[in-house]
């Protein structure tokens, strides 16, 4: 894996190392060193639509990292371990998911309550008929009137602008609603870690800081 490169307020990037120090604390987590400017992003596009979208909501409080592009071939451990995190559980994914039953409000706006951004940790689980239920409560919609399933990797492109791995909360493309398991709501240490719009982009956040700045919903679908 590359050297690491060094981080400080002078705009440099941050390569997750193989020695990586954990946050075991909320405290350890605001105190490590923040970039200020992403300059090796991959693509203009995610650096002004992730890193401006964190910053605007959330300065000096976002962590990002760069990792191997043979991550995903890792087991979570290693991941966990590369980026500092005090527990395999801090690894969390962005999933789209679509409601096929779904039919336009004409008094709604366009696509409104169609797509959902669900927030699941990597050794969690989407229990659907319990995500159904909460989407339900909140919409208004009949059981008949919704069927939750991931949306194709089109168009979840289409709606955030990041491909499968980099799909991210942070800077979506579209306004989707966004939903949070109860289990990332109650993680020790409050952090988690989403993919930042790129494969080899990971971004870390304060857990309740993030579902305050970006409205999110916490619910128990697992």
């Amino acid at each position: 894996m590359p050297e690491p490169t060094t981080v400080g307020t002078s705009g440099t990037q941050l390569m997750a190392d193989a020695h990586t120090e954990p946050a075991l604390t909320l405290e350890d987590f605001l105190a490590k060193p923040k970039t200020d400017v992403i300059s090796d992003m991959p693509d203009s596009t995610l650096q002004a639509s992730v890193y401006k979208d964190a910053h605007s909501r959330l300065p000096s409080q976002c962590q990002f990292l760069h990792v191997s592009s043979d991550y995903y071939d890792w087991p979570y451990v290693q991941r966990a371990r590369v980026m500092g995190c005090a527990s395999t559980f801090q690894l969390c994914k962005s999933l789209i998911f679509e409601n096929t039953r779904w039919k336009q409000d004409e008094t709604k706006a366009k696509d409104a309550n169609r797509y959902w951004c669900v927030i699941v940790q990597y050794e969690g689980s989407v229990n659907v008929p319990k995500l159904e239920k909460a989407v339900r409560e909140r919409t208004g919609d009949s059981r008949k009137g919704m069927h939750l399933r991931i949306a194709p990797a089109e168009k979840s492109h289409e709606l955030t602008g990041f491909t499968t791995n980099g799909v991210s909360p942070v800077g979506m493309k579209t306004d989707l609603p966004i939903l949070v398991s109860t289990a990332i709501a109650e993680l020790s240490p409050p952090v988690l870690y989403l993919g930042a719009g790129h494969v080899d982009w990971k971004i870390a956040l304060p857990v309740q800081e993030f579902i305050e700045k970006w409205n999110a919903n916490v619910i128990d679908f697992s």
